[in-house]
């Protein structure tokens, strides 16, 4: 008989970190695949948050990792009608049918002998459902399903544990769409919500961190993270138009604009410099030769504010506009990324992880090139990378500052 193999259903790096410990553990002969497939992660950002995140899991234990199909559409044909069940109910049950009978389907496909799944080390997941379902799919598929409860003796508190001191991505409710309402509640709004380019504190931004996360470990690179909180602001919709014909005047939002009620309605009143005011609701419109984003070195609320281009002045100036802008003002977490160890670099190099309101900042393969052209001198101590969130906010580097005070007479600044 050839070497054994179990293939393992991820659901999470949360969970899968330690139950993969403990069984590589107990099957030290065995060759085991880490196999994600979660079509009920909802919404795509988060999909894929996870999904970087558990491949950092499985590359830190040196463990195979393979991505199923994300077929969002399938899985929510599967629960229809049962949207409205709690967690570890009936739509639970179909979720784990779903998942395992593809696991269970890719274990035979790779001749694999048995599989299991990281569901199992869940708080939020009823072990005797997923050893149900997993063993009627073993009976139906001729493989064998291993039951292993490492939540037991203090497991959770040791995952718990291993997850802090890897620094691993706690994520903050289940995964479907009808769990992050019930969890989450009116704050799942966010969640919901897709913002152009990588805003501060967003799904975007920090997927665009974890990227660079595990491209830099995969190369042999240490890393480690300093998260901060701030004032999040988030455009939701805005628009600027002639109140009479619609035309859409071009324009960006200026970031912690306050929010307009329902629709401003007015004309420009008066000109200042490059700025025009309405007499409707404080409407700002300032003017620009080129339409483009840039740093806000300090942050603070201010009149709903348009951004246009000088062309377009005359055209607003004879004309009654139309303004509307939705905003939203919360709590937001961001982090640094340091690659390399900072306290000792001769130099640092910083990328700015999110975008200007305009949507513009680095690109990922611009960002690895960076770090794969300095990993040599990353790894012999003499540069160190700093991936910076919220720094068209200027948050970042301030942070940084804060913890890092010696790194402002040695440092190398990579603009987008």
């Amino acid at each position: 008989m050839g070497k054994e193999r179990i293939l393992v259903h991820i659901c999470c790096a949360v969970d899968a970190i330690y139950f993969l410990k403990r069984l590589r553990e107990d099957y030290p002969n065995a060759e085991i695949i880490g196999f994600f497939y979660d079509p009920n992660i909802h919404p795509y950002e988060e999909y894929l948050l996870r999904l970087k995140e558990s491949e950092r899991a499985c590359q830190i234990l040196g463990i195979k990792f393979i991505e199923g199909d994300y077929n969002l559409e399938g899985w929510l044909k599967k629960v229809k009608g049962y949207e409205h069940y709690p967690e570890k109910g009936a739509r639970c049950v179909l979720c784990f049918d779903d998942r395992l009978e593809e696991s269970v389907k890719k274990a035979k496909e790779l001749s694999c002998n048995a599989f299991t799944t990281t569901l199992l080390m869940s708080p939020k997941k009823s072990q005797d459902q997923l050893k149900k379902v997993g063993e009627n799919l073993a009976k139906t598929y001729g493989v064998k399903f291993i039951f292993k409860d490492y939540r037991k003796g203090g497991g959770v508190q040791e995952m718990n544990k291993l997850v802090r001191e890897l620094q691993i991505w706690r994520q903050d409710y289940c995964g479907c769409l009808f769990a992050l309402v019930r969890q989450k509640g009116e704050k799942a709004f966010l969640d919901l919500t897709g913002f152009y380019g990588r805003l501060p504190g967003t799904k975007e931004e920090h997927i665009f961190i974890r990227q660079l996360k595990v491209f830099a470990e995969l190369k042999g690179l240490p890393t480690s993270e300093e998260e901060f909180q701030f004032l999040g602001w988030f455009p939701l919709r805005g628009k600027l138009e002639i109140a009479k014909t619609k035309e859409v005047i071009p324009s960006l939002i200026k970031p912690f604009s306050a929010p307009i009620r329902g629709v401003a309605k007015g004309v420009v009143t008066k000109k200042v410099g490059n700025k025009l005011y309405l007499n409707k609701q404080n409407v700002v419109i300032e003017l620009t030769e080129r339409l483009k984003g840039y740093p806000v070195e300090s942050p603070t609320l201010s009149n709903p504010t348009f951004v246009v281009e000088k062309k377009y002045e005359k055209l607003l100036l004879k004309n009654k506009l139309s303004a509307t802008l939705e905003v939203r003002v919360e709590f937001a977490k961001s982090r640094n990324l340091i690659v390399g160890d900072i306290e000792k670099s001769q130099k640092v190099v910083l990328i700015p992880a999110d975008t200007t309101f305009g949507g513009e900042g680095i690109t990922l393969r611009k960002a690895e090139g960076i770090i794969d052209q300095l990993s040599e001198e990353i790894k012999e101590g003499k540069t160190a990378v700093a991936v910076l969130g919220a720094q068209s906010y200027s948050l970042g580097w301030k942070y940084l500052k804060e913890l890092h005070p010696q790194v402002e007479e040695k440092l190398i600044v990579e603009n987008p």
